[in-house]
């Protein structure tokens, strides 16, 4: 599958909520970090815990997906980053979710897939205002305490 089929096949597995869809996406041996850092092994444990969230947290949402960028890396990998919207139509976490990911595709599967939820850099660093105030540059530079 090309890189935007997958893309296509996940939004579309993601809308019908069907977990077996969207884990057919992933290699056998793949690797997904989920936007609270689970780490989920192989593409069974993808399939149910996908289906686990399609069927309660995740209940008739609807997932929007582009890609923001993709590059080869050789041997068959590239390297793919996408956006995404999530609109929860009701419960705790009703409305709608940015997040980013950070896929490798091999030969036609992603072998590894990590999602980070988008959220305020005020909020993550307490609104300490020189946190917040720093530039990524300076974020790369600074020393770890």
């Amino acid at each position: 599958m090309t890189i935007e089929e997958i893309i296509t096949a996940l939004e579309r597995a993601w809308n019908a909520g069907d977990g077996e869809a969207w884990a057919a996406n992933f290699a056998e041996d793949a690797d997904f970090v989920d936007v609270v850092g689970r780490i989920q092994r192989g593409r069974a444990t993808i399939a149910r815990e996908s289906q686990n969230i399609f069927d309660t947290i995740y209940r008739g949402s609807t997932l929007r997906i582009r890609q923001v960028s993709s590059r080869p890396l050789g041997g068959g990998f590239d390297l793919v980053h996408t956006e995404t919207v999530l609109t929860i139509p009701t419960g705790p976490l009703a409305g709608k979710k940015q997040a980013v990911q950070t896929k490798l595709v091999h030969d036609g599967l992603i072998v590894s897939f990590h999602n980070t939820i988008r959220g305020d850099i005020a909020t993550f660093t307490d609104h300490d205002e020189d946190l917040a105030a720093r530039s990524p540059q300076e974020w790369d530079s600074a020393e770890l305490r």
